[in-house]
Parts: C-alpha cells; sequence; structure tokens
C-alpha cells in the first residue's frame, strides 16, 4: 500500500448518541403509569439519623431462649472480661458494638447514650477553658481503668449477678451487672456503673 492512496474515504466526526435516560416528561403518559406502589420521601440530606442495633428476627417468638446453668460456662472469666471491656467503651478506647453479642440492646444503648453524654461533657469543659497561659502546672494524663477484682453470685438457675471494682491512679469505683442465660450463652440484661 502506497501512503497517500486515493481511494481512501476521509474521515468524518459525528456527535455522540445520547446516553442520559429521557425525562419523566419526554417518557409519555404510558410509562408515567405505576402499579400499586408508592413513592418514598427521604429525609433531606441535612437530618442525620443514627444508627441502631436492631433486634435479632426470631422464627418463633414464643419459643423459649433461657438456658439452665448445667449448660453454660462459667460466669466468673466472662465476667472480668465484660467488666473490662464496659470500663474500656466507657473510656472511649472500645465502641459499644463489640459487646453485641454479650448484652441485650437495651445494655448497648445505655452504654451509647454514656460515652455520649460524657463526649458532650468534656468538649464542653474543654471549650470552657480559658484561652490563656495559666501558671498552674498541666494536669497530669489520668491513669487508664482497669478491673482489680469481680465477684459473682448466682441467684437462680441461669442467672448470675456481678460487681467488679475498678481502679483508676487513687480513685476507685464499682460497676454492677446481670448475667442470664440467653439463647445457650451469657448476656447482660442490666448494668449499672457507679
Amino acid at each position: 500500500m502506497s501512503a497517500g492512496a486515493p481511494s481512501e474515504r476521509p474521515l468524518r466526526l459525528l456527535p455522540a448518541p445520547p446516553t442520559d435516560p429521557p425525562y419523566d416528561d419526554e417518557l409519555g403518559a404510558a410509562a408515567l403509569v405505576v402499579d400499586g406502589a408508592l413513592a418514598l420521601a427521604f429525609p433531606p440530606p441535612s437530618m442525620s439519623i443514627p444508627l441502631r442495633l436492631a433486634p435479632p428476627a426470631l422464627e418463633d417468638e414464643g419459643e423459649e431462649r433461657l438456658t439452665p446453668r448445667a449448660s453454660l460456662p462459667d460466669p466468673a472469666a466472662l465476667a472480668h472480661r465484660f467488666a473490662q471491656a464496659v470500663v474500656e467503651i466507657l473510656a472511649g478506647d472500645r465502641p459499644a458494638a463489640q459487646l453485641s453479642r454479650y448484652a441485650t440492646l437495651d445494655v448497648l444503648d445505655q452504654l451509647e447514650r454514656a460515652v455520649r453524654r460524657r463526649s458532650a461533657r468534656s468538649i464542653a469543659a474543654a471549650q470552657a477553658r480559658p484561652g490563656g497561659r495559666s501558671t498552674a502546672p498541666a494536669p497530669a494524663v489520668p491513669a487508664r481503668p482497669r478491673v482489680t477484682s469481680v465477684h459473682v453470685s448466682e441467684p437462680a438457675d441461669g442467672v448470675a449477678e456481678a460487681c467488679a471494682v475498678i481502679t483508676a491512679g487513687a480513685r476507685r469505683r464499682a460497676l454492677a451487672f446481670r448475667l442470664e442465660g440467653l439463647d445457650g450463652r451469657w448476656q447482660c440484661t442490666a448494668l449499672q456503673p457507679g
């Protein structure tokens, strides 16, 4: 082939066809009929809706969920780990959702609200501080809270009540909670931080 063959056709520039779908007013009356469906009204994007945990769906609502103590492991080891996890959640080091297997939704909601209250208080306290320098020494970093002891009692079959002593520096606090045997494992059904 030669470089300048006269039989070749010249290239033409054509516009690209439209790729966008047609607007509703361009479809015609037959396409606008919606049979049995309603339009969804979504909230405006400026409103934020917090995500919440939803309870799992049970096949039979009337089924017995309680588990006898003979089918459950020793609650003492779980009580110590659970108390340490709650302390870390309240300190802001761990998300409350990590306890979703070991706590009911009410307890998780209580923990999330407590964390939100503490963070709001710390933000308000930080904003209330004067902007100038002070001659007082900087406050010491608070010690990480840790569980020093846990006491467990079993008042009924499949029920364990525990109290934990939490130490953070020179301060000591208490944490009480109730574990119940549900669906073959221990779950926290009540929590009272002190």
